[in-house]
């Protein structure tokens, strides 16, 4: 591996950001280019610059169970300063909610638009409050510059570090709702217990199959509790 010193260094750097300089070489400068991948960068740059604030809007609405459905929706705002925005909110029907607001500053790098969040002013109690500084994220830039976005499967990773939580093991995906080929009227039941990863507890007399979340976040002992739960107030 050839070691290049501070000297060399600093003119092939200096030669590669001069527009001038590179266009004596086009097949230096495409290599350049491409290993960069400053296509990207540029892309996402020019958009700021002319279409600024740059807006992007990625929803997706899940189906978890049957009359159980996670519905969120993420509101970017990328300034040509450097700074972006957000407000996102997630929710479960009318059972439970959470939202939030960020402040922070972006850079491009390779294909992806990398964020950090950083301290956002005081909000008083019952205001949707900013997020906390420090936390790190990542968009594709290809879908901020198509400005929406819908993944009604299953959420896309960049989610889960968005609102500052772990990306689970196995990732809930949405069910399509089932049709009752049995014709004895549990044709959802009969399809959770052919997959083999389905876990199932007794509610008062009835097989009731553990819900993904809770199987992945809990332990076995919880699980007859936090689902008769969602079975009393029709979550299952």
């Amino acid at each position: 591996m050839v070691v290049v010193d501070d000297a060399a260094l600093e003119r092939i750097l200096s030669y590669n950001i001069d527009p001038c300089a590179r266009l004596c070489c086009r097949s230096w400068d495409k290599y350049v280019s491409t290993s960069l991948e400053l296509q990207y960068r540029i892309r996402f740059h020019k958009g700021v610059r002319e279409q600024g604030p740059l807006s992007y809007h990625h929803c997706g609405v899940r189906t978890m169970g049957e009359d159980f459905q996670e519905c969120v929706a993420y509101q970017f705002e990328f300034f040509a300063s450097g700074v972006f925005t957000t407000d996102w909110n997630r929710s479960f029907g009318q059972w439970s909610a959470a939202n939030e607001r960020q402040v922070g500053t972006w850079k491009v790098d390779g294909d992806q638009v990398k964020c950090e969040t950083t301290v956002g002013p005081a909000q008083v109690d019952g205001c949707v409050q900013f997020a906390p500084a420090g936390r790190k994220f990542s968009l594709p830039v290809d879908a901020v510059l198509a400005r929406t976005s819908q993944s009604d499967d299953k959420a896309p990773k960049w989610e889960y570090a968005v609102r500052g939580v772990p990306v689970p093991d196995v990732q809930m995906e949405s069910v399509a709702p089932v049709s009752d080929v049995s014709g004895d009227g549990n044709g959802a039941l009969w399809q959770a217990m052919a997959n083999d990863n389905a876990r199932f507890v007794d509610i008062d007399g009835e097989l009731h199959e553990v819900s993904a979340d809770i199987a992945q976040t809990y332990p076995e002992a919880e699980w007859v509790k936090l689902m008769r739960c969602r079975v009393r107030f029709g979550l299952s």
